[in-house]
């Protein structure tokens, strides 16, 4: 009896099986997001999942008085298990924190080394990573960050949307 209780004891603990590759699809959203207090305005057009990764169609829009430094990667999507804002809220301390979130291997066009007053830069953001089914998606925008008086950074813009789709 004591051989079998020790014989489960060296077995390599049960792998989480992932959920099934999203069906490859376009799907439409069309989400317009001011953030009124740092001056932006988000727009995400259309999330396309294919076989072989993602691509999102975005545009920012620079309302404020500053123009801001664009990172690389400065689009992503955050994965989430639900829709509630309260799992976005315990994720990124509301805010206070960029959350994990997968980034894009191609941007095209490139992000404008700054974004200034009035700007609007447009783009789609692709990666080879396989979106799996269930998922719940928001897209991430930022950190950018604001350049202030005589040329030093400051106050960085981030932003999650509200609006989220599940895969």
């Amino acid at each position: 009896m004591l051989a079998l209780a020790l014989a489960g004891c060296g077995a390599a603990p049960e792998r989480p099986t992932l959920a099934p590759p999203a069906k490859p699809r376009t799907i439409e959203l069309d989400w317009n997001e001011p953030f009124r207090s740092a001056g932006f305005v988000f727009r995400v057009e259309r999330l396309v999942i294919g076989d072989d990764g993602w691509r999102v169609t975005v545009s920012v829009e620079n309302d404020s008085r500053s123009s801001y430094r664009i990172g690389r990667q400065s689009v992503g999507l955050v994965l989430l298990e639900t829709e509630t804002k309260k799992e976005l809220q315990e994720l990124t301390d509301g805010l206070e924190r960029t959350p994990p979130s997968l980034r894009p291997d191609r941007v095209t066009p490139r992000a404008p080394a700054l974004l200034r007053p009035g700007q609007v830069w447009k783009a789609e953001f692709e990666s080879s990573v396989v979106l799996r089914t269930g998922s719940v998606v928001r897209v991430l925008f930022g950190p950018f960050t604001r350049i202030g008086a005589r040329g030093r950074e400051s106050a960085d813009v981030l932003w999650v949307t509200d609006h989220a789709v599940r895969i």
